[in-house]
Parts: C-alpha cells; sequence; structure tokens
C-alpha cells in the first residue's frame, strides 16, 4: 500500500486505496476519483427480522461522506480567488525551498509546470473546492477538489511535489 503525506505536516492526504490515482498535467498534480459511502447504515435484518417485514429497519443515524474526505479526515475550507491567489505563491515558494534540499532536480519541472498549471486553474476558480488536511495548517499544502465533465463526485488534486511517498 502506497500512503502520500503531506511534506510540512504528514497528514495522510490520498493513498493507492482511492479510485483512480493517476497524475495530471505532465505529472504536476496526482488525482484519484471519489464517491459517496453512507456510514452507520449496517442493519443486516437485526432490527426488523420478519421474514415477511417490507422495508426492513435500518439506522436513520447514518450518514452519506466523500470517501476521500472522510479517510483522510479533510477540512472543507470557503478560499476568495484573491486569497487562493496569495497562499499559491507563499506556498510555491516554500515548495520550491523544500525541492531545492530534497529533490534539486524537480525544481525546474515544479516551476514550469505552476506556470503552466496556476493560470488555468485560475481560469475555473469557481469551479474548485479547497480542503485541508487534519491539522488544518494554513501553510500546508492544500487538497482541490473539482467536478469534471459529468461525474457526480469530484475529482480531488494534490501538488504531487508537495506529498511524500511511503510505502507500507
Amino acid at each position: 500500500m502506497i500512503v502520500w503525506k503531506d511534506a510540512f505536516t504528514k497528514d495522510e492526504l490520498l493513498s493507492d486505496g482511492m479510485k483512480n490515482v493517476r497524475t495530471l498535467e505532465s505529472g504536476l498534480l496526482l488525482a484519484c476519483d471519489s464517491y459517496n459511502v453512507t456510514l452507520g447504515a449496517s442493519d443486516y435484518g437485526i432490527s426488523n427480522n420478519e421474514e415477511d417485514a417490507m422495508g426492513g429497519g435500518g439506522d436513520s443515524g447514518a450518514e452519506t461522506v466523500n470517501v476521500v474526505v472522510d479517510a483522510f479526515k479533510l477540512q472543507s475550507i470557503q478560499l476568495p480567488k484573491k486569497d487562493f491567489q496569495l497562499y499559491i505563491k507563499k506556498y510555491s515558494r516554500r515548495l520550491k525551498e523544500y525541492l531545492e534540499k530534497e529533490n534539486p532536480d524537480r525544481v525546474q519541472s515544479f516551476m514550469e509546470g505552476m506556470k503552466e498549471w496556476v493560470p488555468k486553474m485560475l481560469k475555473d476558480f469557481d469551479d474548485y473546492e479547497f480542503y485541508m488536511g487534519p491539522t488544518c495548517d494554513p501553510d500546508a499544502l492544500l487538497v482541490l477538489a473539482k467536478y469534471e465533465g459529468e461525474s457526480h463526485y469530484p475529482t480531488f488534486m494534490y501538488l504531487k511535489d508537495g506529498l511524500i511517498e511511503e510505502k507500507f
């Protein structure tokens, strides 16, 4: 199993157990598809075990959640475009410094990828949702979610260079 953690907070943000993990934007982004799951809905016929009962019991306390948000305890945040622009400039500098120390071969590709991707992302800014990892560090990697095409569930996206890959 592979788990990707935030390079700065060590929050677990993604695993290869998620659906359709892939790279986007020439390797700048790591992405996965999502879907909803219902928690607490397992009845197994216990509430109403009569053979001819219609409908059956069911847990009225059941909650439907997005599997990525729930699995990694992501926190939804509201982020105006101006604030995102300030964040991405600051985070890009921080990540560039990190890469210069940890993976200097990636610096040029990262910077070029950001120059191409950020303007495209900002053009569609209103289509994105934003999440923080469980530590809620405002200087850490933001997780982006976007509904693509006719999908009923968002694709979650991560700046790949802001993640550390661990194999278990």
